[in-house]
């Protein structure tokens, strides 16, 4: 075959191989552009979806937020941080009564709760004071799809809340708490003080306690609800009584009290021996005493009071009634008669009513007895009866009245004016003669002048003298009979008295007058009638 067969066989070929080759390069450049095309419509659909969820998700959220603010029953809603509310008087009130609340006391709570909603989601509901007394925000936080959002409205001032631990410890009684395994779980100052502890956590530590057994009495109140016993302790070095009391708690925990028994033990202490020194006093006094308490009964009594009465020790105790003891003496007739006994006995339990004053009777008995009964109202309330028998008191008063009165008309058929002065200077006796002789009204005489009061009256009446002088000096005197020595002297009104003086042996000085001036103008009339014979 020659060369130019050859060629012509090979071109045909060559035009082939070029038409592929420009096909596939067609095909090429079509699928990318297909592929950009299908990139590009990808995107685009990627975005339009992202969008399409976007806007859904912000509409759920308004729908969300727009439930909420209509479920808030009245609060002013605002919308925390950089996103903005979608109601803006709301907002408006919201953040005017935030700020009222962030100024108020609890401001700080406030600004924590509110930093914690933005920063965190942390949701919150409380109530802040503000700076008005009457007024108060309540305040709760919740996020709304991923929004802070507060709500909040106007509220009345709530009670204030006490911290009671911080008030148990300005109690000054120990006040502790212990679990059911008898383990310390908080005590208060008072109780820390006694238990020796330092503080707190140290007693807590060391289970601190009151004294030993009073981890057995907490496990006994865990059994039985409550007990009370007496312990002692030693606090700052001395013994002191407690009454301590545990009372069991709805955790099966115990909480104990202690009070210090010591001073109301001493006190008692006192008391009884005070009642006991009285009771002894009342023993010794020579007149019966019984005491009636308020409600009208014997409350205590010495022995002589039932003696006098022939009352019964085991009547007594009984703490019969004023009322009960009225009608036994009437019963007995220790009473004196009575023509209305009920009035009487009414009258007699008048001192039992408030205001009543003090009363003094003499009864005067059937059996010739006397009775001096002295009723007076008790200073804690109640009635004081003193019962004393004067029965021979009177009958020596009766004789010591009779003796005076013998004494007396014995003087008085004695012409000289005598008087008889006790070791104090006062007059106990005298006679006529001496009333007449100085002018003395016997009632003035009646009372037991001093002497010096008889000197005045003496002068007022009579004139200034010395003879009063002379007396004073006599009943002064350890020897009056020296002042005899005188003899006679001049009253101020001229007459001639002569005074002798001598003690008696009961001390007293009697003193007696002699008016010798008629005697005397007899002797000189004598004299000058036998001169002149």
């Amino acid at each position: 075959m020659s060369s130019s067969s050859l060629v012509t066989a090979i071109h045909p070929a060559a035009d082939g191989v070029e038409l592929l080759t420009i096909v596939a390069l067609i095909a090429v450049t079509l699928g990318a552009f297909v592929s950009i095309l299908a990139v590009k419509l990808y995107l685009r659909l990627r975005d339009t979806r992202r969008q399409a969820q976007t806007d859904a998700e912000s509409a759920r959220g308004q729908i969300a937020f727009r439930d909420a603010l209509l479920s808030s029953d009245g609060e002013a809603v605002t919308v925390l941080g950089s996103l903005p509310s979608l109601a803006t008087d709301s907002a408006e009130r919201a953040n005017a009564l935030l700020k009222s609340a962030m100024e108020g006391p609890d401001s700080r709570r406030v600004t924590e709760a509110l930093s914690m909603l933005i920063a965190h989601g942390t949701p919150f509901r409380f109530t802040a004071r503000t700076d008005s007394l009457e007024d108060a925000v309540a305040l709760r936080g919740s996020t709304v799809w991923n929004r802070a959002v507060a709500f909040v409205r106007r509220c009345a001032a709530p009670a204030p809340v006490l911290d009671y631990l911080e008030v148990l410890d300005t109690v000054p009684v120990p006040v502790w708490i212990r679990g059911a395994d008898m383990a310390l779980r908080w005590g208060n100052k008072a109780f820390l003080n006694v238990a020796d502890a330092t503080s707190l956590q140290n007693a807590l530590a060391t289970n601190a306690s009151l004294q030993r057994s009073e981890l057995d009495l907490a496990a006994a109140a865990v059994e039985v609800g409550q007990i009370e016993a007496i312990r002692f302790a030693l606090v700052d070095g001395e013994r002191r009584a407690f009454t301590i009391k545990f009372v069991r708690l709805a955790d099966a925990s115990v909480v104990g009290v202690g009070v210090d028994m010591t001073e109301k033990s001493k006190a008692e202490g006192r008391l009884r021996l005070h009642i006991d020194a009285t009771m002894d006093m009342l023993e010794g006094i020579p007149f019966g005493v019984a005491v009636f308490a308020m409600d009208k009964r014997l409350e205590s009594w010495n022995a002589r009071y039932a003696r006098i009465w022939g009352f019964q020790e085991g009547w007594l105790e009984s703490r019969p009634s004023c009322a009960d003891v009225l009608d036994r003496l009437r019963e007995t007739r220790q009473l004196p008669e009575q023509q209305d006994y009920a009035a009487w006995k009414t009258g007699q339990l008048a001192l039992f009513e408030h205001g009543a004053h003090q009363r003094e009777e003499f009864w005067h008995l059937a059996q010739g007895r006397s009775l001096k009964v002295t009723t007076r109202p008790h200073l804690l309330g109640g009635v004081v009866v003193m019962v004393e028998d004067i029965t021979e008191t009177l009958a020596l008063e009766t004789s010591f009245k009779m003796l005076l009165q013998v004494q007396r008309a014995t003087l008085d058929t004695v012409e000289d004016a005598m008087a008889v002065f006790a070791p104090d200077g006062r007059l106990v006796l005298f006679n006529r003669s001496f009333a007449a002789m100085w002018r003395f009204a016997e009632a003035e005489l009646d009372a037991r002048p001093h002497f010096t009061r008889l000197a005045q009256l003496a002068e007022a009446r009579l004139g200034r003298d010395a003879i009063w002088s002379i007396v004073g000096t006599g009943i002064q005197s350890a020897e009056p009979e020296r002042c005899n020595e005188w003899g006679k002297a001049t009253r101020a009104d001229g007459r001639s008295i002569s005074l002798s003086m001598s003690r008696l042996p009961n001390g007293a000085t009697i003193a007696t007058f002699c008016d010798l001036t008629d005697l005397e103008r007899f002797q000189q009339a004598a004299k000058a009638s036998h001169a002149a014979a």
